[in-house]
């Protein structure tokens, strides 16, 4: 059972993360897999959304708070190195708690809805990501520039790189659940009923 749901978790994650990283190279081209391009995002955020979504749908939630630990761990080390500081521990916490919680939402309220189809959800990760991502990284802005509010153009540049975030991981997941069943019959898992 708990090898099935590892094997899910992988899957998810994968599908997400592909999802994420194809729509960054559609608008954005090979600049999404430069770390020091804005649009890095799409590879990190992607790893990260869709590893938190299948968090949320086969683990419990010690488990959970101990992935948000590693993640920002992760992103600690990736983007400050040995230049470490509180103004970057800060604006790692509230970069994960925005990815956090307009996945959560996504999870909680509209996973698997009965009325609403596949790939018509994955447009509320975009409003979610795409308004929770623009009020964190403008919130990081904030901070970072002594409380000076970030000009229009750079709203506008995180407001795009949100929705499609959002839009990349959503088709990724929703393309995931709409054929988990298939994938697990052609990987010979038995999936439980109540995952």
């Amino acid at each position: 059972m708990k090898h099935v749901k590892n094997i899910q978790i992988i899957l998810m994650t994968i599908f997400g993360m592909v999802g994420s990283i194809l729509t960054g190279v559609i608008f954005y081209n090979s600049s999404v897999f430069s770390i020091h391009n804005m649009t890095f995002q799409f590879v990190t955020a992607g790893i990260s959304g869709s590893l938190l979504f299948s968090f949320f749908e086969y683990k419990k939630k010690k488990e959970q708070i101990f992935l948000m630990l590693l993640l920002l761990i992760f992103h600690i080390v990736l983007f400050t190195g040995k230049r470490f500081s509180e103004t970057f521990l800060i604006r790692d916490v509230i970069y994960l708690a925005g990815l956090f919680f307009s996945i959560k939402f996504y999870h909680q309220f509209l996973k698997r809805n009965p009325n609403l189809k596949y790939y018509i959800r994955c447009l509320a990760l975009v409003l979610f990501y795409g308004l929770i991502n623009t009020i964190a990284v403008s919130l990081i802005y904030i901070i970072n520039s002594s409380f000076v509010f970030p000009p229009l153009d750079f709203i506008i540049i995180i407001a795009k790189l949100g929705i499609l975030l959002g839009l990349g991981i959503g088709i990724g997941i929703d393309f995931y659940l709409q054929n988990e069943e298939r994938l697990c019959s052609l990987l010979k898992l038995k999936v439980p009923d109540n995952n």
